[in-house]
This record gives C-alpha cells, sequence and structure tokens, in this order.
C-alpha cells in the first residue's frame, strides 16, 4: 500500500474514531442530565409533598344529630405540598403543577427580579440544568390572579418537563387528561382544559392583562375555536386561565401550549373566586 493512501486512511480512521468519541460523550452528558434532573426532582417530591385526602365539610346543625345530613368531602388536589418548607429550598417557589399518570410533578418558580430568562436553564437552586424549572412568566400575578397566568417549560426528549402537553394534540389523550392541578401556597386549583394548539412564540396566546371581562371571554372564544380537540368548558365573568406552553418544532419558534381554567379547591372555594376577582380587577 502506498505511503499516502496510509496516511489518508488513518486520518480518516481519526476522524471516525473522534466523532464516535464526541457522539458517545454527547450523549452521556445528555443521560447524565436527565438523570440528574429526575433525581432531583423525585427528592423535592419525597420531601415536600404526600397525598392529599378530602376534608369533610361542617355538618349542619340539627336537634337530633342522628338527623344532621351527612358531611360531603370537598374537593381537593390529589396532592398535598408543604411550601412553608418547600421555600426554603427557594423563595421564587409559587406553586406546584401536576397532571396524574404523566411526568408533570414539579415545583413552578417566578424570578424575583423580573427575568424571565433566569430559570430557563436553571434548577430550583439556581445551579445550572439543561431541562430548567416551570416558571411563571414576571408580568404575571405571583398568586395566578392574573387574568391569564403563562407557565413556561421545555419540552424534553425523555418526556420530562411539559413535553406531555403536546400530546393534547389528539382527542383521546385530552379525554384521558381533561384536567390538571396547581397547588399554591394560599389556595389550590383544579385546571378544567379547554384548548390546546400550536401557536407562535409572539402571538396574542401570551395576552395577559385585558381591558374587562367581555374582551377576556373573547379571547378565550378565539383560543377554544383553534383548538386540537373539543371541549366543554365553558369560561364565565370571574373566571382566569392558566396556559402551559413548551417548543414545538412544526416550524422555527413554535410553541404548543394548553389553557385552562382555574377552578378553586377546598373549603374556601367561594372567598378564593372573590379574591381572585378583586386582586386582578
Amino acid at each position: 500500500m502506498k505511503k499516502p493512501v496510509r496516511i489518508l486512511l488513518f486520518v480518516l480512521c481519526a476522524v471516525f474514531a473522534g466523532v464516535f468519541v464526541f457522539s458517545g460523550w454527547k450523549l452521556f452528558t445528555m443521560w447524565k442530565g436527565y438523570h440528574d434532573s429526575r433525581q432531583q426532582y423525585d427528592s423535592l417530591t419525597d420531601r415536600y409533598t404526600s397525598s392529599a385526602t378530602p376534608t369533610p365539610t361542617a355538618t349542619a346543625a340539627a336537634s337530633d344529630p342522628a338527623t344532621a345530613p351527612a358531611a360531603q368531602p370537598k374537593e381537593v388536589s390529589p396532592i398535598y405540598v408543604d411550601f412553608t418548607q418547600l421555600q426554603t429550598e427557594n423563595q421564587d417557589v409559587v406553586g406546584w403543577i401536576y397532571s396524574e399518570n404523566t411526568q408533570i410533578n414539579y415545583p413552578v418558580v417566578q424570578d424575583h427580579n423580573n427575568d424571565n430568562y433566569y430559570y430557563l436553564h436553571r434548577d430550583i437552586h439556581g445551579d445550572y440544568s439543561g431541562n430548567g424549572i416551570p416558571f411563571l412568566d414576571v408580568k404575571c400575578s405571583r398568586d395566578f390572579s392574573s387574568y391569564n397566568s403563562i407557565v413556561y417549560g421545555h419540552h424534553m426528549n425523555d418526556g420530562s418537563m411539559f413535553a406531555s402537553i403536546s400530546d393534547y394534540r389528539t382527542e383521546g389523550y385530552y379525554a384521558q387528561h381533561p384536567t390538571l392541578y396547581l397547588n399554591t401556597p394560599t389556595q389550590d386549583y383544579r385546571i378544567d382544559v379547554f384548548a390546546g394548539y400550536v401557536t407562535d412564540a409572539d402571538s396574542s396566546t401570551y395576552t395577559i392583562s385585558f381591558p374587562d371581562t367581555s374582551s377576556f371571554q373573547l379571547y378565550c372564544r378565539e383560543m377554544k375555536a383553534q383548538s386540537d380537540f373539543q371541549s366543554d368548558v365553558e369560561i364565565q365573568p370571574g373566571d382566569r386561565i392558566i396556559t402551559l406552553s413548551t417548543c414545538s418544532y412544526e416550524y422555527y419558534d413554535a410553541r404548543y401550549v394548553i389553557q385552562g381554567k382555574l377552578v378553586p379547591l377546598g373549603a374556601d372555594t367561594i372567598s378564593a373566586v372573590e379574591a381572585t376577582v378583586s386582586a386582578a380587577g
């Protein structure tokens, strides 16, 4: 074999070996990132959440206790979150988002310095993480009293973070997951999903404030009209919604979003609705 040919083969082998090593390293770092993120959020879940049980309502007074109506359990979130302890990890924690039988089971943060990019690639401790952490738009009220509270989360290849919301493209998935839950330090909510669709990153979907209730209801009808599935959920005066947003790949800067009505849970349901309307105007 001539010397130039041997040199060329050597160079090609070296290049292929380098590509193989680099690809292996990239795959390992990707796997490690997923693994470390799962471990961290599993640890947070184990330490600060537990299964919730319904709390009975007060029994109506009666002269004969035997004739008093049976206490009816109030609807509660499937999980209990110890926010007092969780916020010792990070005061930026404003809630916990949960979807049964999916990987969505995460704290939600909002940067206190009004930087929407801070948690894009950081974990709950502020350390670098490719997975990031779901975060509330800094323009939204911290207590989710805005007309439209927007929460962003990455679409990870291992199905974590907000990857599963893209599954709402089908009626079947919506039928199996019509609700999610949002726990906050002051109020828990059921999220009644009413729309899911692809949109631009700068579309009107991301409108947070509205001049009045009628314009907000019109917005919700327009969002619902473009949904990939049909929902019976109606937005009434005084309602507030949440938008969960993740990357999508139909075109440059595409996003997939689901939107749902925030339904206050627990004994203080009526007062919570009144407080929400009063706070958000």
